[in-house]
């Protein structure tokens, strides 16, 4: 297949679809509109995503999905992060990722079809994984063949716009069991948590007694959690990578525009080399962020290093790329009417969820360590 700009020809016409869309059903006016009413929901532009199949794009065509793979999801996930878009893919993304790795065939072929319709929205819940002791705990009971989770997790991703949420629990003698709830049966209880980004939904989760799917458990829970945090961080690269495009865009224009002492402020050396700085790490973190999408798709043995370097590097550089921009904005830039706020702040959660720089570091250096003890075995 031809390439444009280094990608398939399939993949540039995704990119232009999405972003004709999102420059009409998430213009900066519209984020802002959301921002400013407190909803942090969108489901206006959740169902023109799914209605072009953008939600499940990488699910299979039997289950609904488009049956593409996980490097067209990781565009959908850029130009999300480009239009800051309100929108439930992230937590959908790794609910359904939850259930592709799963062996629940049942609840499989449930779910993952009504997900990637939209007409149901996913969060998952993994307390533990990701280190910090805020006291979230679930314990999951075999009750006459049905299984019942009781406990609390706090500050889940999607969870106030979600259907269903998957959850890792553990039984009293220490076995890992994930595990699907319905949000809308007895005992499980959603309650909304304030979130610094504006234009996503937090919340936390009790559970008592609920009934729940069991999608995997034991090592298969383990492999299927190992899944979902590889997917969730390559969604989570790709929105920061989007923001740090967006973010290159609006500075270097409004550069253009801004004059001080009769000259736009962008003829500036010490602006130029900002505005250098800015785009080069961006690239940077694309070339990263491709090569992991290409690794998670094609099961490569360095699928899981690469995934948590390109979090790690590409929230990084979101977050940095944001705060430069808003000095380069002066004091504008600083205002509640401008929209680099928003950017600022959905690169700063995009940081922390699932996993943040220093526990992928950790992870990092683990990885490479395993990696190179194979390579001595070898040799």
């Amino acid at each position: 297949m031809t390439t444009i700009l280094g990608i398939s020809e399939e993949r540039a016409d995704l990119r232009e679809m999405l972003w004709d869309l999102l420059s009409q059903q998430s213009s900066p006016e519209q984020v802002h509109r959301i921002v400013d009413s407190g909803d942090a929901n969108d489901p206006s532009l959740d169902a023109a995503l799914a209605e072009l199949g953008l939600v499940g794009i990488d699910a299979p065509e039997d289950l609904g999905g488009g049956g593409g793979g996980v490097s067209h999801l990781r565009h959908v996930a850029e130009g999300c992060g480009w239009s800051t878009a309100a929108t439930r893919l992230l937590g959908t993304s790794a609910a359904m990722g939850a259930l592709l790795a799963s062996d629940a065939t049942d609840a499989r072929e449930q779910w993952v079809p009504r997900l990637a319709d939209g007409s149901a929205a996913g969060a998952v819940a993994l307390p533990g994984v990701f280190g910090g002791d805020r006291g979230d705990h679930v314990t999951a009971q075999y009750d006459n063949g049905s299984l019942r989770l009781s406990g609390t997790v706090s500050n889940i991703v999607d969870l106030p716009v979600a259907s269903i949420a998957v959850v890792l629990a553990h039984t009293e003698e220490g076995r890992a069991a994930l595990a699907l709830v319905e949000l809308d049966s007895p005992g499980a209880t959603v309650a909304r948590l304030e979130a610094l980004d504006l234009t996503r939904t937090i919340g936390s989760l009790e559970l008592d007694g609920a009934r729940a799917t069991l999608l995997a458990g034991a090592d298969a829970a383990s492999a299927a959690v190992e899944a979902i945090v590889q997917r969730a961080s390559l969604v989570l690269a790709a929105d920061s990578l989007g923001i740090a495009a967006r973010v290159v865009e609006v500075t270097v224009e409004y550069a253009k525009q801004r004059e001080q002492f009769d000259r736009p402020i962008g003829s500036f050396q010490a602006v130029k080399h900002q505005a250098a700085d800015m785009l080069t790490r961006t690239e940077m973190a694309r070339a990263l962020v491709d090569e992991a999408a290409h690794a998670l798709e094609e099961s490569r043995s360095d699928a899981a290093l690469l995934v948590s370097m390109a979090k790690d590097l590409a929230c990084g550089t979101s977050a940095w790329v944001a705060g430069r921009g808003i000095q380069l904005h002066g004091g504008i830039g600083y205002t509640w009417e401008h929209e680099m706020h928003i950017y600022f702040k959905r690169a700063k959660l995009n940081e922390m969820l699932f996993g943040d720089r220093r526990w992928h570091r950790g992870r990092i250096i683990e990885l490479t360590r395993a990696q190179r003890g194979n390579h001595e075995e070898k040799h």
